[in-house]
């Protein structure tokens, strides 16, 4: 099955807190969080890595210093000797996400806010595009979000980032169908949308039609009794 994982971080961190999660991810990890300007990126993609960690060692029996990350030419991190362990994170806003599977997986949260649809024009397929635009006034932007949330899942399952043009696939939602168009991947897919909190969105993708029919909710203060 796959199960997903989200993570509310609505504060800010207490600062010891903060550095015990710090100092428990690897030190590419802990260059990489330092160089973020705004303190709220540094801690969701502090909470990320830890989440993973956390689900590592609780499903694994796998220490925390025995856990090491690999990355495909195109970014997309993997637990090390381990293939029959997929994971795949996102965060936006609030909210830190995690799919797993043992199966390759996708997943993407955005917090909805509002946009110039030209960038559907450019980005996504002539018949999303056509899809959206039919859409009511008061629909719209919920509509986008829901497509957007679906691509990028899907590009982060495939694992080859913006290599695959957004435009070269696509997806229809009739009542709440999901339904998946692409010439050049004939793999089946499955999707499932979840709902987070009124003002986000979130899809996951993978190849098993077997999904959690809930997101299992976490605490910082769990993460952080982890250590």
């Amino acid at each position: 099955m796959i199960e997903i994982y989200a993570v509310n971080l609505k504060h800010q961190l207490p600062k010891e807190v903060y550095h015990l999660l710090l100092s428990n991810v690897s030190g590419e990890k802990q260059d990489k969080i330092g160089r973020f300007h705004r303190i709220q990126d540094a801690q969701r993609s502090l909470i990320s890595d830890v989440l993973v960690r956390r689900i590592i060692t609780d499903k694994l029996r796998r220490k925390n210093e025995d856990i090491v990350f690999e990355y495909n030419e195109y970014g997309k991190p993997a637990l090390k000797q381990q293939q029959d362990f997929c994971f795949n994170t996102s965060h936006a806003g609030d909210w830190i996400v995690c799919a797993v599977h043992t199966l390759p997986v996708g997943i993407d949260v955005e917090h909805i806010q509002p946009i110039e649809f030209d960038i559907a024009k450019r980005f996504f397929s002539q018949e999303e595009y056509q899809d959206l635009m039919q859409k009511e006034d008061s629909e719209r932007l919920s509509y986008f979000y829901e497509l957007w949330t679906l691509k990028e899942a899907y590009i982060k399952a495939v694992g080859k980032g913006l290599s695959i043009p957004l435009n070269s696939f696509s997806f229809r939602i009739p009542f709440e169908d999901i339904l998946f168009k692409s010439k050049e991947d004939t793999r089946n897919y499955s999707f499932k949308q979840y709902k987070l909190a009124a003002d986000y969105k979130m899809a996951v993708c993978g190849m098993n039609s077997s999904f959690a029919d809930e997101v299992k909710l976490l605490k910082a203060e769990e993460l952080i009794k982890f250590y």
